[in-house]
This record gives structure tokens, sequence and C-alpha cells, in this order.
């Protein structure tokens, strides 16, 4: 019987799987390196096989060159596990054909072959999405209300999301502190008439920030009735996400986070992300998650019509509730909630807005600076209802407050569209795979 060491391998991720299970074997010697303690082979196939089937599929037959494309079995296993022998090679690829469970009689074709070729396959991470698709067709037309497993779907999606490093090491999953440049938001609503505008400028917080209860209309983030607060990073984006018509007036204002904010910034799943090591045992999970989230990042993006149905906006309602109430995690020794969601704005190019869902979107009232004329009983009701400390919906104090001196009005003077070829919207995508 052959038998292997981790010298054998030059793939780290290779050595660690190997040197993991290594004692569970009695002490045989390596046939390669004698001084090392040897695995049988065939165990060290079974590990090269699952992540050989996960990563690789049969190459695509030329006719014009009259060739397959990619690698042949020994090439492959070369560049998958780094071994530095050809015997070593030979021994594995032996093993791979000898224990392929393919049954002849019934049609079936092996999978390893010294006659076939092999190149990358993808296929394997598209888990995500699917569970995805599962989720989507059992909140919108299964069951809407106490759904299990819509539930165990968003925690398998979403799982271990906050482990996850771009390649910057930029994480997804982070605080927003008070004080630095996300901390501060911005606001807009279009109001033509004067009146209303002072009305708005003396209470800018409760008339600029999230709308009374029984007020809440559905968006993308949130069900009727459920608090959130949409903003923008920067006062072009607030604008143009509205859309306002050539010659309306609009009034801006900004609002500062008070205390620290646990957000998921899904515009950060733009860009590519260290693979892991294909032997590592949650390269599959990692990997796939990323791509969903890419997918995700411009599914919640997408510019929603005013005709828009209304079963659109329940998927990403659900996962904004699970990420709130039910995804917990535990970082720097704290159990943490997401309370905010950053995503990419589709009407400015660049632009980023975040919606602040729940108790972290509650904004302190503003103290009421003169009095009005004298009620019959006292102050008005409504300077006295101003003056009152603001609350969450779990009776939490206000975590965030009106940026004194921001109120401004503006006047929309134009509009402005740009074009561009979709491979620079969406370049890991084929023309198949755009959104309709």
């Amino acid at each position: 019987m052959t038998f292997l060491c981790p010298r054998c391998f030059s793939n780290k991720g290779l050595e660690r799987r190997l040197v993991e299970i290594r004692p569970q074997f009695p002490d045989e010697r390596c046939t390669f390196h004698p001084t090392m303690k040897g695995i049988p082979v065939k165990d060290v196939a079974d590990i090269i096989d699952e992540v050989f089937r996960n990563n690789y599929t049969f190459g695509r037959y030329n006719s014009m060159a009259d060739h397959y494309s990619g690698d042949d079995l020994h090439g492959v296993l070369y560049d998958l596990t780094g071994a530095d022998l050809d015997d070593v090679v030979s021994a594995i690829a032996n093993q791979l054909i000898a224990d392929d469970p393919y049954w002849p009689p019934d049609g079936e074709e092996a999978f390893y072959s010294e006659d076939a070729s092999y190149v990358r396959s993808y296929e394997a991470f598209n888990g995500h999405s699917h569970l995805w698709d599962e989720f989507c067709e059992s909140i919108v037309h299964g069951q809407r209300f106490f759904n299990d497993r819509a539930k165990e779907l968003l925690a398998e999606i979403f799982d271990r999301i906050q482990l996850q490093r771009g390649l910057q090491r930029s994480n997804p999953v982070f605080e927003i502190q008070p004080g630095t440049p996300l901390s501060s938001v911005y606001r807009v609503r279009t109001v033509d008439d004067p009146d209303e505008r002072r009305k708005i400028q003396q209470d800018v917080p409760t008339h600029m920030g999230p709308p009374p209860t029984r007020s809440r209309r559905p968006g993308r983030m949130n069900p009727s009735g459920i608090a959130a607060l949409y903003a923008g990073f920067d006062l072009d984006t607030c604008v143009a996400e509205m859309r306002p018509s050539v010659g309306s007036v609009i009034v801006c204002a900004q609002f500062e986070i008070l205390a620290p904010l646990w957000v998921i910034d899904t515009t950060r799943f733009s860009g590519g992300f260290k693979e892991p090591n294909l032997f590592s045992k949650d390269h599959i999970r990692r990997t796939a998650q990323w791509r969903f989230m890419q997918r995700f990042m411009r599914e919640i993006a997408r510019p929603i019509s005013p005709n828009d149905e209304h079963l659109d906006y329940i998927p990403t309602q659900a996962v904004a509730e699970y990420l709130l109430n039910h995804h917990e995690f535990y970082l720097s020794g704290a159990k943490r909630r997401i309370e905010a969601i950053i995503y990419r704005s589709a009407q400015h190019p660049g632009g980023k807005n975040i919606v602040i869902l729940g108790d972290a979107c509650a904004i302190e009232a503003v103290p009421v600076q003169q009095k009005t004329k004298s009620a019959p009983y006292g102050e008005p009701f409504d300077s006295l209802l101003s003056s009152l400390p603001r609350f969450g919906p779990s009776g939490r104090a206000a975590r965030m407050r009106f940026k004194a001196g921001s109120f401004d009005v503006h006047v929309v003077r134009g509009a402005s569209f740009e074009a561009v070829p979709h491979h620079e919207v969406y370049p890991e995508l084929d023309d198949m795979d755009l959104p309709l």
C-alpha cells in the first residue's frame, strides 16, 4: 500500500488537512519520505476527490482544433495539490480512478480518466443563489408569516458573513462610529409650498425623520408600519434617488449618528475577494456567499418604479428584518446585530445609500427655542410634543440627531442621464444574465 504525508504536497490547505487526520492512522512510514508518518493514499484521495469534483468539470471539445480544452488528470492534480513527485501524482490518479463510483450498466461514465480533460468549474458556488431563489419562492408565493423554512434559508445564506474579507482586507460588516465620515447622512424632500417649508424648518426631526407609525409606507427594506430611515451619504445622491421634476423645490438636512451602528455594506462585495485555499473546509461556503452577495447587491440597488408590484419588496424586506432581529454574531467579545444596510445608488453613479432600521433610526427632538402665543391651557400641544425626547419602537433613547444649521432649500434646475455599455456596470455578467 502507498502512504503519503503532508510533505508530499506544497498546497498549504491540503497540508493542514493531512496533518489534522494523520493521528487517526497507525504508525506507518510515508512511501516517499520515510522519516515522516504516512497516511493511506485512499484517505488522501478522498480529500482530493471532494475538492476536485467541486472545482473541475470536463473540458469542451473544440472541433476546429480537434481537441478538448483543459488539462489532463495528472496536470490538474499537479496544480491542485502542489505534489512534488510524479509517483505521488500517479498514486493519487490511480486511486481516484479505482474509487470512481460510476455504474456502466446504467450508462454512467467515469469522472476520472487518463484520457479526459478538465477545466475549472464554478457551479458549486451557486448554492447560495439557489437558496435565495427557494427563499423568494417560499416567502412570496408560499407561507409568508411564521415561515420557519424561510428563516432557516436566510440563516444559511448569511451564516458568518461578518467574517468575509475583500482583497484589501475590507470587512463588509463593520461599525460606524460617531464623528467619522460615514456617521453623517442626508435626507431630502420635495416641498413646493413655502408655508410647509417654514413648518419643516421649525422641527426638522419630526418632518424629515422616520414617518409616524401609521404613515410608514412599504419600502425596499421595510414593510408598511415598520420604522426605517432611508438616506444618502451625499446630497447629489439623495436628490437623484428622489427623481424630482425640473423646477421642484427640495429641502435637505443632515443627520448625525450618535451611537455606534453596525452595518453591512453591500457595495464592498462589488470587487474581488481573497479566495480561500481550495482545500479549506469553508471554501465552498465563503466563495458561494461572496458571489451571492454580488447578486444581492445588484438586487437591492435596482431602481424601483412607482408601478412596481408590492410583491417585489417582500424578499428584501424579510432580509432586513432577519438581519436586524435574528442574525446575531460575536465580535470583540460582544453580541452584535446589523442595524443598517448600505447599498449602491441606482440613480447616481458612485453614490451610496443607507437604510437605518428599527430603534437605530429614532431621531432626537429639537428643543423648543421660543414659546409661541399661549394656548388656553398653557403651551401648545405641538410645541410641547416636539420638546419631548424621542424614543425608538422599543422605548430606547434616540440614536440620531439633526445637524444644526444643515437645513437648506434648493431648486431643481435640470436632470441628466448617462448610458454606458452594460459590461461597465455588470462586468461579471454575460448578456443573457442581465436583469430585465
